[in-house]
């Protein structure tokens, strides 16, 4: 009681106090917030545990009466295990507001005693777990923030509840549920963010169950969640008459956009990154709509763009779709127009009709021709990108001129003449490539004494120099220094000669500097600055020493070339010095107790393997010994596909496959007949619509998984009677019998460390994956049927979901059920080794899509279904249809094993270098490293279970990357065309700098978990 009594007795002593402070506190008002107190671990500003130990209660508002009625602590950085049960009491409290701190804990039910509450934002904290049910119950709330946290599972219903709900803020969480459901629930919500999360299902368009929302939301995001089907009808969407602000990108809406009537009031419409197609309407671009921005980036969109007519449309981003034909002619009021990675053609002097008002163009990536006109009416021009395109003549002479322009892009074109002075002595400019052209002359820096052109000005804002791959000559002049600012400066594969300037070792911001492949003559000047990270002067004819502060980089940042370069120890590249600091002993050691255990665990599984063919050899010989007649002849025959389940499978042949015919008839595979049951009717089952069967098989390189593709399994049968088990359906999508199944055809399609898969074709047509799990390793089945089901629960586009399991009576009759998928491996995409290839190398557009595809699937996994995948490795991702998108099989099955087969997959998944070490257990953080080293084979086209050598010791791949990455050469450890590298070095970049921090120790707090991870591969645009 003393606790209450002292800040009141504090307050009658001393009655000024605090600005945010309340006049005076109820007792029991003061109990409430002292128990909150306690979970409040650190505060950095020091404001909460300093004053409400001294009654001044900072960020606490009460009323006449001493009732609490708001607590405001936002942006304070608090952490703590924040207890709001502890406020239940608080009959008046009106608002809490904790946003941008550091709180973790759960939502507890006890939330919903708050029933005066009006106003709740816990966002950008560290809350998890699911969202109370009763938070339905706060029917006063009008203001619902809890962004940026940790929150997953099932958004729970009964919203419609919250009739003064006004906002409804939930972005960047793990949450899930039907998004039309959760809409047609709200009634009078005006701002409505429910992005970055996994919401499923269409978007509504029974306009019955919009008309609430839609009379009053004006903001709208659906943005990075799993949304499907078509986007809103014409119908629908002009329901939402004043709706302001909607943004559905980075979902999966699919279809055309038809003719329909937008939202009087809509300014600003986004639909980035789905897969609409079909041609754009045309009233999008007219004057009758008031949109400000319209983005419909990464889709499929075809056909011409003629001319934009809107006067109120300003940002326009159309970029990375196929639309052809010629420029438009007009732009109207536009200030940001992006037409880049289009198939748009013709020449570029539409530009000079466009409209005075334009800030940024970017038309990269397309098929334009013709020289560069003068953009005499762009005065307010700050970025213009044209790269990638057949650009030819001279530069405008004004086109350094612009008093705005910032950023100039006009790389990978044919461009000829000299470089342009002004662009060197531009006030604004901060980025300048040039680089892939065929401009001659030299380098306009002129000396202060120079009367041919304006002196080089001391407030450069130069931060990207790129005119590699050009035809300059003369010297690099040594007012260079003047750009003080300059990170980046690459003259690679020129004609420039003399010595390099002592004064570009005065550039304190530079990072990447590459002279290489000129002719530069003379000694290497002092290059003190400790930002620079990538330093090549190779292919030149300079001599010397290499001075003390580069001996940092790399042997190839000085040769080949330099014939006569010396390292500080006196020796050249002649007489075998490298120059080069030796790796410590303890690196070494690492590297060879890598390799150790990885050979040890590859040869543990070999062994196993050759045991269990000795095995298998042994009782074949026996079986053909005591086979029919009719066995022995079929060598020459016809092949009629055996019946999938055989007594040999579930008998004494436990893993009867194609290799046993392949034994039976010789090294030389013949196609064998057998006699099969004569079944006069045919069987059917019930196949949901769009499921195709395939008849494709997949294919492992690389892998523990054996490809035994396009060959007949020959499986004898007497009686489907010998499925004396049950079969158990996780959904009602696919329905058939035991006998369907036990009579239908089948092909082996390899081993893996769970046992064998088969391909089954069943009577109807359809076609299933089958995976005979291997014996001994399976648990209990109570456990077993707990487990298959909730791995059957998880359903997603990029997973390929188990539709059903059989349970037999014998240890070793244990089938795993699911859909069979058209389409190959990523292993067989990334690591075909056949001379005649069946894919083609797929394009850096195509691997950062995969790599999307990957995390979004892992994310589902992880944030819905709460479960690791286990066994990620690119032989269980396949490809399918024409847009290669990622499906993700074998997911959870070691939930199905004991803890003997778990481990043993684990180490077979170490051996193939998928996992950081044999010691790892299956697990979230595994399943982020699995995925960084398959991003990291996707950007190298190495495999993971390569032992690579080299002059500084033996590496496998995330090694050998994050040796490149320290020495900042990451883009020479790709594998991808010359044409990608220039459009998307950026790119690769950035999705580079997320597989390594995947792979970092657990230890070090650097690896990200699956959300993060799938957030930072869809921010990355090419």
């Amino acid at each position: 009681m003393a606790l209450c009594v002292v800040p009141i007795l504090f307050l009658l002593v001393f009655p000024t106090v605090a600005q945010d402070s309340p006049p005076w506190v109820a007792r029991d008002e003061i109990r409430s917030l002292l128990e909150f107190r306690k979970g409040i671990w650190e505060d950095p500003s020091g404001l909460v545990l300093a004053s409400w130990n001294h009654a001044t209660f900072y960020g606490i508002a009460c009323d006449g009466n001493g009732a609490v009625v708001a607590l405001t602590l936002d942006g304070l950085g608090i952490s703590g295990d924040l207890k709001l049960s502890t406020l239940a009491g608080m009959k008046s409290l009106r608002s809490i507001s904790l946003s941008g701190n550091k709180f973790t804990g759960r939502l507890v039910p006890a939330i919903g005693y708050l029933t005066s509450l009006q106003h709740l934002d816990l966002s950008g904290n560290q809350f998890y777990g699911p969202v109370p049910r009763r938070i339905t119950d706060l029917q006063d709330l009008v203001h619902l923030n809890l962004s940026f946290n940790g929150f997953k599972g099932g958004l729970p219903d009964g919203f419609q509840n919250l009739h003064q709900l006004r906002v409804l803020d939930l972005h960047s969480n793990g949450l899930w549920a039907d998004a039309s459901a959760v809409m047609s629930e709200l009634r009078n919500v005006e701002h409505l963010d429910l992005s970055d999360n996994a919401f499923y299902g269409r978007l509504p368009m029974n306009s019955s169950n919009l008309l609430s929302l839609a009379d009053t939301a004006k903001f709208i995001n659906l943005s990075y969640n799993e949304l499907s089907g078509g986007f809103f009808t014409g119908d629908s969407l002009a329901l939402f008459r004043n709706l302001e602000i909607l943004d559905v990108s980075d979902n999966r809406l699919s279809g055309e956009l038809l003719s329909f009537g937008l939202p009087p009031n809509l300014r600003v419409l986004r639909a980035r990154k789905n897969q609409l197609h079909g041609s754009l309407p045309e009233e999008l671009l007219e004057s009758s709509l008031a949109l400000v921005e319209l983005d419909l980036s990464g889709n499929g969109f075809t056909g011409s763009i003629f001319s934009i007519n809107s006067t109120s449309l300003k940002i326009l981003n159309l970029s990375s779709n196929s639309f052809s034909g010629p420029l438009p002619s007009s732009i109207g009021s536009c200030s940001t127009v992006d037409l880049s990675q289009n198939i748009i053609s013709g020449d570029l002097s539409y530009i000079s009709q466009w409209g005075a008002m334009l800030e940024h163009i970017d038309l990269s990536s397309n098929r334009l021709s013709g020289s560069l006109p003068v953009f005499s009416q762009f005065q307010v021009l700050t970025s213009i990108k044209i790269r990638n395109n057949s650009l030819v003549g001279n530069l405008p002479s004004m086109l350094g001129s612009y008093p705005k322009v910032s950023v100039i892009d006009l790389s990978v074109n044919k461009l000829t003449g000299p470089l342009l002075p002004n662009l060197f002595t531009s006030l604004t400019l901060t980025f300048l490539n040039l680089s892939d052209n065929h401009f001659s002359g030299t380098i306009p820096l002129q000396t202060h004494n120079s009367t041919e052109s304006p002196i080089l000005p001391f407030t450069s804002l130069m931060q990207f120099l790129d005119l590699s791959y050009n035809s300059l000559s003369g010297q690099l002049p040594p007012e260079i220094v003047e750009m003080q600012k300059l990170k980046l400066l690459d003259l690679q594969k020129n004609s420039l000669t003399g010595e390099i300037p002592q004064e570009i070792g005065e550039l304190d911001s530079l990072e990447v500097l590459d002279l290489s492949m000129n002719h530069f003559k003379g000694n290497i000047p002092n290059m003190l600055q400790v930002s620079l990270k990538t330093f090549n002067v190779s292919y030149n004819d300079l001599s010397g020493l290499i001075p003390e502060k580069l001996k940092r980089f790399r042997e190839d940042s000085f040769f080949p070339g330099n014939s006569f370069l010396l390292f500080p120890d006196g020796l050249s590249t002649e007489n075998g010095g490298s120059g080069l600091i030796n790796n410590e002993a303890e690196g070494h050691l690492k590297s060879r107790i890598r390799v150790i255990t990885i050979v040890l665990a590859v040869g543990a599984v070999a062994l196993i393997l050759v045991i269990s063919m000795a095995i298998y050899k042994i009782r074949t010989q026996s079986s053909s010994r005591e086979g029919n007649e009719s066995r022995q002849n079929a060598c020459g025959g016809d092949v009629t596909l055996g019946r999938f389940i055989p007594r040999k499978i579930f008998g004494s042949h436990r893993y009867n496959t194609v290799t046993e015919t392949a034994n039976l008839c010789g090294s030389d595979l013949r196609k064998v007949s057998v006699e099969a049951p004569n079944h006069s009717a045919q069987r059917s089952c019930d196949v949901p619509g769009g499921l195709v069967p395939s008849h494709a098989s997949t294919s492992s390189p690389r892998s523990i998984d054996t490809h035994l593709a396009d060959r007949c399994g020959v499986l004898d049968i007497d009686s489907p009677d010998q499925l004396a088990g049950e079969l158990f359906f996780l959904d009602d999508s696919l329905v058939f019998s035991v006998e369907d199944l036990s009579q239908s055809p089948s092909e082996s399609l390899g081993r893996s460390s769970y046992g064998i898969s088969y391909k089954a074709t069943l009577d109807c047509g359809h076609t299933l994956t089958v995976k005979l799990l291997r014996a001994h390793l399976v648990r209990h089945r109570k456990e077993f049927a707990k487990e298959v089901k909730r791995i059957g629960s998880i359903q997603h586009p990029n997973i390929i979901p188990i539709r059903a399991y059989y349970w037999g009576p014998r240890e070793q009759e244990r089938l795993i059920l699911s859909d069979y998928v058209h389409g190959d491996s990523l292993a067989h995409h990334l690591h075909e080794s056949s001379p005649r290839r069946r894919h083609p190398h797929l394009s850096f557009h195509q691997r950062l899509r995969i790599a999307a595809d990957i995390a979004r699937a892992l994310r589902h996994l992880h944030c819905v279904g709460g479960l690791p995948h286990g066994n990620l490795k690119p032989s269980n991702i396949f490809l399918t249809g024409p847009d290669l998108t990622a499906r993700l099989t074998g997911q959870c099955l070691h939930r199905l094993m004991v803890p003997e087969g778990a481990a043993e997959q684990m180490l077979t998944l170490a051996a193939l270098g998928y996992a950081a070490g044999p010691g790892s257990a299956p697990s979230f953080e595994a399943d982020v490293y699995a995925f960084g080293v398959v991003v990291m084979e996707l950007l190298t086209g190495r495999s993971a279970g390569e032992i690579i050598t080299g002059w500084c010791g033996v590496f496998d791949l995330p090694e050998w990357v994050q040796m490149f990455a320290r020495e900042g050469r990451e883009l020479e450890c790709l594998d991808v065309s010359p044409g990608d590298y220039e459009e998307a070095r950026g790119a690769m970049e950035e999705l580079l700098a997320v597989a390594l921090r995947c792979v970092s120790p657990e230890g070090e707090g650097e690896r990200p978990d699956g959300r993060a991870v799938f957030a930072e591969v869809c921010s990355i645009a090419i």
